[in-house]
């Protein structure tokens, strides 16, 4: 696990704050202390106002803006995506339990484990949960949520599977991606005249040095004083006549005069690397991979849309994430940015890491899969 200070809690799922914006609505008959009614759960009020405290101390800790007020465009955009994260969260518990998929206290007793021994040790990471508003309760509660999570995850998209001929039709639609092409370490010196050019060629044919004949009479300031150095150079990097010039020299010929819009070229070729090429078999494993990442992506968005559908969701007055949405800014400067507060990841994705330590951004993620 690679240690850094700032982890996502969880990673908000867009299509997931897409589904769910578009169900239910406030002012329905909601249990007294929650936020929204899911199928046969609901959000508590608490949950809501723990990921907020969290954030807070968060933005405090990273000496970030302040945490916007309640009620402003900032904080109704940050807390639309924390409802959403939330329903989310309780949609796939509730479907954890239809699949009978349970966390035992020992798994999650051995993932704080393992991240106490990444992190340094117990007070490291409790040190780190203070800072960043979390306790104890909020981290075995969170490696819950990741542990149930992948679970889920893992049962819907089980029946994935990659055939041969998808990664051939695959890696032959891509084919150019698998090839490296040949590079040249050149070097050059640019004058002003051909006649000059026939000067400085027969200079160096006569064996005076590249550093000295560069410095005196190329008038490219980038290479003169490196000796007319281009360092490696891939095909169709520079100017179509001199790209032409420099890929037909054989290794350490002194070109003639090449023309170009900039004026004379003499050039030299003082390396060439061959192009490779990856080949199936070696990249087969990888293309697989790919695509069996990206199937499952499919899979698990459509089960996620079927199941939010299938859910009723109703919201208390004031945490319709549509509603929060619509929030108009305060003026017609640029969007505020609410970099400064974290949306909770939520752990609808099984890959969100494991880290106790909450990112203090609450943009969604780009990815609809987990």
């Amino acid at each position: 696990m690679r240690k850094r200070l700032l982890l996502p809690l969880v990673v908000v799922v867009l299509l997931a704050t897409a589904l769910i914006a578009g169900c239910g609505g406030g002012g329905g008959s909601i249990p007294k202390g929650a936020i929204a009614s899911v199928g046969s759960g609901v959000v508590t009020q608490a949950q809501f106002d723990s990921v907020i405290r969290q954030a807070k101390a968060q933005s405090s800790t990273a000496g970030q803006a302040p945490f916007p007020k309640v009620g402003t465009y900032s904080y109704n955009q940050y807390a639309a995506q924390v409802v959403t994260y939330l329903v989310t969260q309780e949609i796939i518990n509730q479907a954890a339990t239809g699949m009978r998929v349970t966390v035992t206290d020992k798994q999650i007793t051995d993932r704080i484990a393992q991240l106490e021994k990444a992190y340094g040790g117990k007070k490291k990471v409790d040190d780190i949960l203070k800072k960043q508003g979390m306790t104890r309760a909020d981290l075995s509660q969170l490696m819950k949520d990741q542990l149930l999570d992948q679970a889920v995850y893992n049962k819907v998209v089980a029946g994935a599977k990659v055939t041969d001929a998808e990664a051939q039709t695959y890696y032959g639609k891509n084919k150019s991606t698998y090839n490296t092409p040949e590079t040249r370490t050149m070097r050059h010196i640019l004058v002003k005249t051909q006649a000059e050019a026939d000067q400085v060629r027969a200079l160096l044919a006569g064996g005076a040095s590249w550093t000295t004949v560069a410095k005196k009479y190329s008038i490219d300031p980038g290479s003169k004083n490196s000796g007319g150095s281009l360092g490696v150079v891939k095909p169709g990097a520079m100017v179509p006549a001199f790209d032409k010039a420099a890929f037909a020299l054989k290794l350490n010929v002194i070109s003639q005069p090449v023309k170009t819009q900039f004026g004379w070229h003499i050039i030299q070729v003082t390396k060439i690397t061959p192009g490779t090429t990856t080949t199936f078999a070696k990249a087969e494993a990888s293309i697989k991979s790919q695509l069996l990442a990206t199937k499952q992506q499919g899979i698990w968005s459509a089960w996620l849309k079927k199941r939010t559908a299938a859910t009723k969701i109703t919201y208390a007055s004031g945490y319709d994430p549509v509603a929060l949405k619509k929030t108009k800014p305060e003026s017609t400067s640029p969007t505020p940015s609410t970099s400064s507060t974290a949306a909770p990841t939520t752990s609808a994705s099984p890959t969100a890491s494991a880290s106790p330590l909450a990112s203090t951004s609450p943009t969604a993620s780009s990815s609809a899969s987990p």
